[in-house]
C-alpha cells in the first residue's frame, strides 16, 4: 500500500554542488533520489512526488532538512536501506504523514551560523541582529529570484560561545542567499567597519550590499512542520557517522598543529 513518507536527513554541503537537482552535478536531491530508485522505493521524481522542505546552497549543510514523497516501501526497513544506498546524505527519522502534507510549507525553519570570534563585539552583533527580527522588506539582503521580498524573521540571536560566535536565525521561510546577507551585515557592524544605522538604512531600502558570507559556515539546524518524527539509527548510519568523526578528529588535530607553528 502507497504511503506518504518524511525522512530527516542531514549533509556536509562540501559535498555537493547545493541541494537542488541540477544536470550533470551531484547535489543533495540527485543523491537521495538515486537511492530511493536503488532500493525501489521510488520510479521517479515526479511519480512520487518527491520534494525537500528547503534548498540549501552549495557549501551549506544541513542537520534537520526533510524530504517527503509517495512509496510503498516497508516503514522499519526504509532508513537502514536508505543509509546503506547513499554515501554522503545521512537520514536518521521518519513519519508517516497526509497526503496534504508540504515539506516547502513549515511552520518554523531554523539556521545557525558560526564565527570565529576574534575581532567581533558580540554586543554589537546581537544589536545588529535585532534590527532584523520582525517583518521587513528584505530586498538587500537576498537574490529575490522573482519572489516577493517581506518576510518575518521569528528570532535572531547572537552568544559568544568560546573562541566563535554562535548565530542562530528563525523564521518561517527565507529568501536565497538571505541568512548569509544578513550575517554580511552582521560581521560588517560587529567589526566596527560600518554602523548599525548604516545597516538600519538598507534595510528600509538605501541601495547598498554588505557582501555574503562564506556557505560553509552555514548549517540548516531543523525545519519543523509540526510533525512527530521517529528516530532510528541503524548500523549503516552509524558507520557513516563514525567516518566522519574520524575525519573531523583528523582534521582538528591538522588545524591545531598549524595554529601552533604559525604562532
Amino acid at each position: 500500500m502507497v504511503w506518504h513518507a518524511a525522512v530527516k536527513l542531514a549533509y556536509d554541503g562540501r559535498l555537493f554542488m547545493g541541494s537542488q537537482r541540477q544536470p550533470c552535478v551531484r547535489t543533495v536531491e540527485s543523491e537521495t533520489m538515486e537511492a530511493l530508485r536503488k532500493i525501489g522505493a521510488i520510479e521517479s521524481a515526479s511519480s512520487s512526488h518527491l520534494r525537500f522542505a528547503s534548498r540549501t546552497d552549495r557549501g551549506v549543510s544541513a542537520l534537520g532538512n526533510v524530504a517527503a514523497f509517495n512509496t510503498s516501501f516497508d516503514r522499519a526497513a526504509l532508513l537502514k536501506a536508505l543509509n546503506a544506498a547513499s554515501p554522503d546524505v545521512l537520514f536518521y527519522a521518519w513519519a508517516e504523514v497526509p497526503e496534504a502534507f508540504s515539506a516547502r510549507r513549515a511552520r518554523q525553519r531554523w539556521y545557525r551560523y558560526l564565527l570565529p570570534s576574534d575581532g567581533l563585539d558580540v554586543e554589537l552583533l546581537a544589536k545588529c541582529a535585532a534590527l532584523f527580527e520582525g517583518r521587513h522588506d528584505f530586498r538587500r539582503f537576498c537574490r529575490p529570484d522573482g519572489r516577493p521580498t517581506v518576510r518575518t524573521i521569528d528570532s535572531f540571536h547572537v552568544v559568544k560561545d568560546g573562541g566563535a560566535m554562535v548565530i542562530d536565525v528563525r523564521g518561517r521561510e527565507f529568501l536565497r542567499n538571505m541568512v548569509r546577507r544578513m550575517v554580511a551585515a552582521l560581521i560588517e557592524a560587529g567589526s566596527g567597519h560600518v554602523s548599525l544605522e548604516e545597516v538600519s538604512s538598507v534595510l528600509n531600502g538605501e541601495d547598498r550590499c554588505f557582501g555574503l558570507a562564506p556557505a560553509e559556515q552555514l548549517i540548516l539546524m531543523d525545519v519543523d512542520h509540526g510533525v512527530e518524527f521517529t528516530a532510528h539509527c541503524p548500523a549503516t548510519l552509524r558507520r557513516k557517522v563514525a567516518a566522519y568523526h574520524a575525519d573531523a578528529l583528523s582534521r582538528s588535530a591538522f588545524i591545531d598543529g598549524l595554529r601552533e607553528r604559525l604562532a
